[in-house]
């Protein structure tokens, strides 16, 4: 896993600072979305506004990793090496197996929600409260979504790779959320497409946390993104800019 050189224009001290930002934004954001949400929910009987509020809190758990991840990074000697030190590896390692944990246990909460939800014959919410919660929702977790990607691209970190990926999982989630109200209110017969979508999505989430676990048990973890962060155009032009040692 290699890092800038000290003469790269943005340095990894500074990209570690974005990290901390993002990371600190996204706990707050979540918070307050998971806040609202379980209020709304309760109070207009919303079940799926609930499980949106208690995903949130699942995002948050996530992101305390990342940030406690990098907060303890800002090191003289970890900014000129060449390579990763053992104590963060170790670090990288803990927190890539903890997203994938959470995975897991995003997975089995989406796919136990909306199999209850088929059972029961649940109607998707048509709440105003729900729809503006996922909307603005959507713009926000997008944005946090495209920079933790840039981030785990240039910083080439395994953590936050997963930590993007879990925010783009929640986004997915979200999206169903906010497009299986909107069809209800045009096809009443369309009551169980968002739930069996949200199935579909609980495995591949599953998938997801697995494949994120297995790499971090893999004798070749090195603390670098794996699949997450392959090379485009667009980030081989920015690792040539950036000079890589």
């Amino acid at each position: 896993m290699k890092f800038f050189s000290k003469n790269d224009s943005i340095s990894r001290s500074r990209l570690l600072k974005y990290a901390v930002y993002v990371c600190i934004f996204t706990i707050l954001w979540n918070i307050a979305e998971g806040v609202v949400s379980i209020f709304y929910g309760s109070e207009d009987d919303s079940v799926s506004l609930v499980f949106f509020g208690v995903d949130s809190f699942i995002e948050v758990t996530s992101a305390c990793l990342v940030l406690w991840r990098f907060l303890t990074e800002s090191k003289p000697d970890e900014e000129r090496a060449t390579q990763i030190l053992e104590e963060n590896l170790s670090k990288e390692k803990k927190c890539t197996m903890g997203i994938g944990l959470l995975f897991i246990l995003l997975s089995l909460a989406t796919i136990s929600d909306a199999t209850v939800s088929l059972i029961q014959k649940r109607q998707p919410e048509t709440a105003i409260a729900g729809l503006i919660i996922s909307s603005v929702s959507l713009s926000f977790m997008g944005f946090l979504w495209l920079s933790k990607k840039y981030l785990a691209k240039m910083l080439n970190s395994s953590t936050m790779a997963s930590e993007a990926q879990c925010s783009l999982a929640c986004i997915k989630i979200t999206f169903i959320l906010f497009l299986g109200s909107l069809l209800y209110m045009i096809w009443k017969g369309g009551w169980w497409l968002d739930s069996a979508a949200a199935i579909i999505l609980g495995v591949l989430f599953a998938k997801e946390g697995v494949d994120i676990i297995l790499w971090a048990r893999s004798k070749d973890f090195n603390g670098g993104c794996c699949k997450h962060c392959e090379n485009d155009d667009d980030t081989k032009t920015e690792k040539k800019n950036f000079n890589f040692i």
